[in-house]
């Protein structure tokens, strides 16, 4: 559900997977203005939906109709995936524990120092389950302070994290990366290039970004460029989609069918 939601891939890769997993499940797409998203959900309910991904503007929305939370989802006010059961509706938000979980993967969460570039929905999210998961300091980085200072206090007040600092992309002068900077996630729509120095990027730092159509973008090839490990949009996107999918139905999702699928959609 979402408002707009054309162009979105996640029905047709969701498709694939529950083609791929063998089970005779359907998943549909519905074009939901903000009226009308309580009588939706109220459908949802009736029809007895495994579950319900929530596009844009619904995921700060939601959190009145649902019965339980999960913590990040909670924290960061983001809810992006909802599943039913017993006729009570469970919020998650898989956006950060999938970056959570990539990151992990390459050692770069748990004590670790991570820049995370915006304030918006994707980085409350994902600062909400790195600082759940440990995260020894982030550095929330955007043109507005104002939003990150509401989110580093959100963070602050209500995770373990107790080092979270601001810097502005707003200044004249190109944000520099720290040395000990294990992490640089890109949590903005902006895929052309943003005010960061890349040659202060640290030799081996995972840089991620969350915009995945096109999913080489400018900071992907600057990352590469410094011979730093990468997390593109289109593997984020595929992650989270997948982790919602193993909510639903308690199978492992096929993430290269999943893939196939959005380089299809995207003809990428």
């Amino acid at each position: 559900m979402g408002d707009p939601i054309a162009g979105n891939p996640t029905q047709y890769m969701l498709q694939k997977a529950f083609d791929a997993a063998r089970l005779d499940w359907r998943f549909l797409t519905f074009e939901v203005p903000p009226l009308e998203f309580e009588d939706a959900l109220r459908g949802a309910r009736i029809f007895s939906f495994h579950g319900v991904m929530l596009a844009p503007p619904h995921r700060s929305q939601v959190m009145p109709y649902l019965e339980e939370v999960g913590d990040a989802a909670r924290i960061s006010g983001q809810v992006n995936c909802i599943k039913q059961q017993h006729g009570r509706l469970h919020g998650y938000n898989t956006e950060g524990r999938a970056l959570r979980q990539l990151l992990e993967q390459a050692g770069a969460v748990k004590n670790a120092k991570v820049t995370i570039l915006g304030a918006g929905r994707l980085a409350r999210a994902i600062g909400a389950e790195l600082a759940l998961a440990g995260a020894g300091e982030l550095v929330l980085a955007c043109r507005r302070t104002e939003a990150a200072q509401e989110l580093r206090d959100t963070l602050v007040d209500h995770t373990p994290l107790t080092q979270c600092r601001l810097e502005s992309l707003a200044a004249e002068t190109p944000l520099a990366i720290d040395d000990d900077c294990q992490a640089i996630v890109n949590a903005t729509p902006v895929s052309t290039p943003l005010k960061i120095v890349t040659e202060s990027f640290p030799r081996r730092a995972v840089v991620a970004d969350v915009v995945y159509n096109p999913p080489k973008t400018w900071l992907m090839d600057q990352a590469e460029e410094c011979d730093c490990p990468t997390i593109d949009g289109l593997t984020l996107l595929i992650e989270q989609a997948a982790l919602a999918f193993e909510i639903w139905t308690g199978a492992s999702a096929n993430r290269q069918a999943m893939r196939d699928a959005v380089e299809e959609f995207l003809v990428l």
